[in-house]
């Protein structure tokens, strides 16, 4: 799917009207990020009593509380599980994090039927990369369309509705692996559903991943004895 990108315009929301001055900064901002002017109007939104939130396309720019923390709880994920000296690296993360005033790209839930949703918006997103919704639902793009995408929802599909907003995460579907999960019951994400506690990986791998050759591959030497 391409976004439609010449006729740019941005719809800035807030609870307080922006003054001139601010109004030209966020003009001024936009004009350097997409090299071209792109005409800002506001619109008064309750929901966003602190800071700004302002759409362009398909991107949004969450200068609100909110968004700040989300970007910084998005920081400390990236820090590496399974070390042996986490808080050293959770601090380093911490000390190391500025707020990002890029744009973040953002879709919407059309509709949801039989544990799939449709979602537009999401001009740039690609086949397999998963995306996450408000309620904490993730889903993965099964299929691209020009105006719009189906993602297979991997959780109840009762907390997605129509209008929810889609956050990209630019990451593939995939499984964390490791000697760990030996014996354990796991969801269809790796996440344990035993109740044994969590389970530190040694690798991530891709689900859509070529198989390995005939050469690699041990010997069949047991038999799986399935009772049919």
């Amino acid at each position: 799917m391409r976004a439609d990108r010449s006729h740019l315009s941005a719809l800035l929301r807030s609870a307080k009207e922006p003054t001139g001055e601010q109004l030209a900064r966020f003009e001024a901002y936009l004009r350097e990020h997409y090299k071209r002017e792109v005409p800002v109007s506001w619109e008064m939104d309750p929901e966003v009593p602190v800071g700004f939130r302002m759409q362009v396309g398909s991107d949004v720019y969450d200068w609100t509380p909110q968004g700040t923390f989300r970007q910084f709880r998005d920081h400390l994920l990236n820090v590496r599980e399974g070390e042996n000296d986490i808080l050293p690296l959770m601090q380093e993360a911490v000390d190391n994090w500025r707020p990002s005033a890029e744009p973040e790209e953002m879709g919407e839930v059309l509709a949801v039927d039989s544990e799939v949703a449709t979602i537009s918006g999401l001009a740039h997103a690609r086949y397999g990369e998963i995306l996450t919704f408000p309620s904490g639902v993730k889903g993965m793009i099964q299929d691209l369309r020009k105006d719009d995408l189906s993602c297979v929802l991997f959780g109840d599909s009762g907390e997605v509705a129509a209008g929810d907003m889609v956050r990209r995460t630019h990451k593939t579907a995939g499984m964390p692996v490791g000697d760990g999960f030996l014996g354990r019951v796991i969801d269809a994400l790796g996440v344990p559903i035993d109740g044994k506690g969590h389970i530190d990986p040694d690798g991530y791998r891709p689900i859509e991943n070529p198989a390995p050759g005939i050469l690699d591959r041990q010997p069949v030497n047991t038999p799986m004895e399935t009772g049919l």
